[in-house]
């Protein structure tokens, strides 16, 4: 990182976001990277298992590019349907 990434606030940033159809599997799948825009760092993803789930979401190898399982209103459950409660975990 050179000394102008470090000076830098991170105030913009631009996000980058594919969506991939899943041919075989029915499924979707949104891939998205964020970078500042005023010092071009990458920001990495934090809390993600590394790998690929086509029913939740995970992360790349170096942790900047989230890959997260997406489908159409309706076709399925959403999480918070049905409950009648949920935690909040923070660090």
């Amino acid at each position: 990182m050179n000394e102008c990434q470090q000076k830098c606030h991170h105030k913009n940033f631009e996000a980058l976001v594919k969506v991939n159809r899943l041919e075989d599997s029915g499924r979707f799948m949104a891939e998205v990277r964020i970078k500042c825009t005023q010092c071009g760092v990458p920001f990495q993803f934090l809390g993600l298992p590394l790998g690929l789930n086509l029913a939740g979401a995970t992360m790349d190898v170096d942790g900047q590019e989230a890959r997260l399982a997406i489908a159409p209103v309706g076709r399925v459950l959403h999480p918070l349907e049905g409950l009648s409660g949920f935690g909040v975990k923070a660090s």
